[in-house]
């Protein structure tokens, strides 16, 4: 194991013996195992280890144990704690999101602070495979079917090349000692249902599956190469920069291609392809002015023209909704429009589901986010009006989750706090004859 890692090393120049490289050690037989080898092969090595405390004891174990096998090797030891579960709840984000963030924003300090220049990380084939089929599932291009680089930026992955039955082999041949993370065995997230139910289903099928999917995924990547030339190419004859906005000419793309290329144009500044398709239906209707965002950025149409620009962090968003929209995309979900001519048997009491009357509503309807002073009359209220701000307070919201609330708005109306509670002046009632569905899907 020890040459196959110094050899993959030097086939894709991750690192040199000059390098100081900071090694992220869970705990987990992953990156023990990768610390075992960097000792082996007489790297220049820090040990970084982040406590997310979710897990009682056994996380104040894991601490002792990095640091008791890194000072045997000699290494550096850092570490640090975080109130993952906290931070999720105030920023209103995942657990998993919430703890990369987390722990990638302290890596990145910790290499400032001590002169490291490298990032070093445990995942391995294994996390490549779920990592690709993660992207399929969320939807992607070919640039997704990559998975992870070897190397990217200051991160690289010396392990990417073995599979885990190769890495516990060696963890037992060498007596690696390493912490047993009892969550990765729940298939509450998504890549553990991956790991823990679906590989091991197709494997019964497909005993080779995982091999053939390192080799798709190594032509994917070259394939990739390729496309991203000829991209570029396309790309440098049709946008231009005027100032802080970048102009793409759409007209000059050929129609049965702009889909991909407006993708993968945009795929990096964080749009996704329903809103790519959602623009190029806009500029095929030409419908100017209509708005799309990401976490960073944001785009209007202009005739056969797409303008990206950046958003600025006092800028307020308002997308407006037309009668035939049908998907509207936001940084953190998608809203789904459906209009209804019947009365389901049942509506489901889930906060994500808004059922409104279709003829008390006026287009365009607006989205946007709260502002001082906005009221609204909450269903079940008897028509009573109530400041958003009492609304907040009474739910106990921080001021994150203010900040990030989204509201239905029909006419200056309020009509949903999306997520939340509709309002008493679009509800349904006896005389109702169309009803409009709206679905909410979180990110």
């Amino acid at each position: 194991m020890e040459q196959a890692v110094n050899t993959y090393i030097t086939e894709h120049s991750l690192c040199t013996k000059k390098d100081r490289i900071l090694l992220a050690v869970s705990g987990g037989i992953d990156s023990m195992v990768l610390m075992h080898l960097f000792y082996q092969l007489d790297y220049q090595i820090g040990v970084a280890h982040c406590n997310f405390k979710m897990r009682g004891d056994t996380s104040d174990q894991e601490v002792q144990l990095v640091e008791r096998r890194a000072r045997e090797y000699g290494f550096s030891f850092f570490t640090t704690e975080f109130e993952t579960i906290a931070f999720a709840r105030a920023k209103k984000i995942g657990i998993q999101e919430a703890a990369r963030h987390l722990r990638y924003t302290w890596f990145s300090q910790t290499m400032e602070e001590h002169d490291f220049n490298l990032l070093a990380v445990a995942h391995h084939q294994d996390d490549q495979i779920e990592t690709v089929l993660l992207n399929i599932m969320r939807g992607t291009g070919l640039f997704g079917l990559q998975g992870m680089q070897p190397k990217r930026d200051h991160i690289i992955r010396p392990l990417l090349f073995a599979s885990k039955k190769n890495i516990i082999a060696y963890a037992k041949q060498h007596l690696i000692e390493y912490s047993e993370d009892e969550s990765n065995q729940k298939s509450l997230y998504r890549r553990n249902y991956i790991r823990n139910k679906l590989i091991p289903k197709v494997e019964k099928r497909v005993p080779a599956f995982k091999r053939r999917m390192t080799e798709n995924i190594q032509i994917w990547q070259k394939s990739a190469r390729l496309l991203n030339g000829l991209l570029n190419q396309e790309l440098e004859l049709r946008k231009k920069t005027e100032g802080n906005f970048i102009v793409l000419d759409t007209d000059k793309i050929e129609e049965s291609l702009r889909d991909l290329v407006v993708f993968e144009w945009l795929r990096p500044y964080g749009f996704n392809y329903t809103q790519v398709t959602q623009m190029i239906e806009a500029i095929g209707n030409n419908h100017s002015g209509r708005l799309f965002f990401s976490k960073k950025n944001r785009l209007t149409t202009d005739r056969k023209r797409l303008i990206l620009a950046p958003r600025s962090s006092e800028e307020k968003q308002h997308l407006i909704i037309n009668q035939d929209d049908k998907y509207i995309n936001l940084e953190d979900g998608m809203l789904e429009f459906i209009l209804m001519t019947k009365h389901p048997d049942s509506y489901p009491e889930d906060i994500n589901i808004a059922h409104l009357d279709a003829q008390k509503i006026n287009y365009p309807l607006e989205i946007r986010k709260w502002e001082e002073g906005d009221t609204f009359m909450p269903f079940g209220m008897m028509g009573k009006s109530q400041k958003l701000k009492k609304y907040f307070r009474n739910k106990k919201f921080n001021q994150f989750q203010k900040e990030s609330q989204w509201l239905l708005i029909s006419e200056e109306k309020i009509c949903w706090i999306i997520g939340e509670r509709i309002d008493e002046r679009f509800k349904i009632d006896q005389d109702t004859k169309y009803i409009l569905k709206i679905i909410w899907q979180v990110e």
